[in-house]
């Protein structure tokens, strides 16, 4: 049994893989109480310990080395924490110079990707930030962009400006309250942005399959005007895809 960890800007993911299946998984998002506190909640009630486990983080040193120091104090097992490199799964890195660079949550993706559909596509990861990388066919990473994702966005408004108060809203297309046009400028302008960056990427890298993954994923689906796949545990793919190989 291995646990799969995904730690974001905002929430923490986890599955446990058994006999090559996604079996348990939970989520939190993470704030105050600190990591090893998050940690304890969400697996100290593990009836059997992990036999290795698998992180691809975001979020800093601080979560790392909280989350050692508890895997070894619970499970007497060091986790083994994703870096980009310069080619792995089948997927040859474009940050040539630096491969480490490159976000490890975008990498794993990437490799889950080549390993889902061995073709040509584009990976969108809606989270806190929107990602869109290309992948080519024979598994050349061509490059990618980074935006502010839809919260990045609603905050960015409610931090700079002084007549939008901090609420939630519905993404309305023609909004009557300012709550709903933040939240309908937002959405809208993250699915122009994958809609309209996916479009140029194919324009000149070629036709390739579109997946959507991330947080917001589903909830932007319906506002994309080209044809996507789902798919949300992309992450989850290429962490098994990597614990598989070794």
């Amino acid at each position: 049994m291995i646990l799969l960890v995904d730690i974001g800007n905002s929430r923490l993911k986890w599955v446990m893989l058994e006999r090559g299946e996604l079996q348990a998984r939970g989520h939190a998002h993470h704030g105050k109480e600190g990591w090893e506190a998050l940690a304890k909640q969400q697996w100290g009630g593990q009836p059997t310990p992990p036999e290795r486990v698998l992180v691809v983080s975001v979020a800093g040193s601080e979560a790392r080395i909280a989350l050692t120091d508890w895997c070894h104090s619970a499970w007497g097992i060091e986790p083994q924490f994703v870096t980009s490199t310069a080619s792995a799964g089948g997927v040859r890195n474009a940050y040539r110079e630096h491969p480490e660079r490159l976000g490890a949550d975008r990498w794993v993706a990437l490799i889950a990707a080549r390993a889902l559909t061995q073709q040509a596509c584009y990976v969108v990861d809606c989270g806190t930030a929107l990602t869109v990388d290309a992948l080519a066919a024979d598994g050349q990473h061509l490059g990618g962009v980074i935006v502010p994702g839809v919260r990045l966005m609603r905050e960015a408004l409610y931090r700079n400006t002084r007549q939008i108060p901090p609420e939630g809203g519905s993404p309305q297309l023609f909004g009557r309250t300012t709550r709903d046009c933040v939240w309908g400028g937002a959405v809208h302008a993250v699915a122009a942005a994958i809609d309209g960056i996916t479009e140029r990427m194919e324009a000149a890298g070629g036709v390739g399959l579109r997946l959507l993954t991330g947080g917001y994923g589903a909830m932007i689906l319906p506002y994309l005007s080209g044809c996507y796949q789902l798919e949300p545990d992309l992450i989850f793919q290429g962490l098994r895809t990597l614990a598989e190989a070794g």
